[in-house]
């Protein structure tokens, strides 16, 4: 495990320590966790981004129309 050292605004350190509290949580922990989620969101943006390179809108107009019409199932419904 590797150890960094960063520099934050007093304001941004308080709110950091204060949200750990109310996680039951240490500081370390929360700015851990507030990273990981970071660095998930842009690499599901990415992954997204990727898989989207190749979208036809024709082809998805035709496998949409493909489908046949059918009324909802009770268990559809929200």
């Amino acid at each position: 495990m590797k150890t960094i050292q960063i520099r934050v605004p007093d304001n941004i350190h308080e709110k950091i320590k204060e949200l750990a509290k109310e996680e039951g949580i240490s500081m370390n922990n929360f700015i851990v966790s507030s990273v990981s989620n970071e660095v998930v969101r842009q690499e599901t943006r990415d992954f997204f981004k990727k898989a989207s390179a190749n979208f036809n809108p024709e082809a998805f107009a035709e496998a949409l129309a493909a489908i046949p019409d059918a009324p909802l199932q009770e268990s559809d419904r929200i």
